[in-house]
């Protein structure tokens, strides 16, 4: 599987989706996912936005970009200043 890619902020980001929340039930269904984008080469955190379900497949590279310029660090507050990390994230 080939994951989207994006230059910005001077380097390479891999773009995925990695969680979603489509219920099965249509009345509990909020149909969004997770994006996070993942820097390649470099030691940086992953970022991470939440969007309607299916936007990585249409979205143009402008709307990507967007996308990138609004997700937020994780491991860290909305200014980008250090944290506790999840444990998920990579080193």
């Amino acid at each position: 599987m080939r994951w989207t890619r994006l230059n910005a902020d001077g380097c390479d980001w891999e773009v995925r989706a990695i969680a979603s929340d489509m219920d099965t039930d249509p009345a509990h269904a909020t149909n969004r996912e997770i994006l996070e984008f993942s820097p390649v080469d470099i030691n940086r955190p992953p970022r991470r936005i939440e969007v309607d379900a299916g936007v990585l497949s249409t979205v143009s590279e402008t709307e990507l970009r967007a996308l990138y310029q609004q997700s937020r660090p994780i491991g860290g507050d909305y200014y980008g200043r250090p944290g506790k990390r999840m444990p998920d994230a990579k080193e």
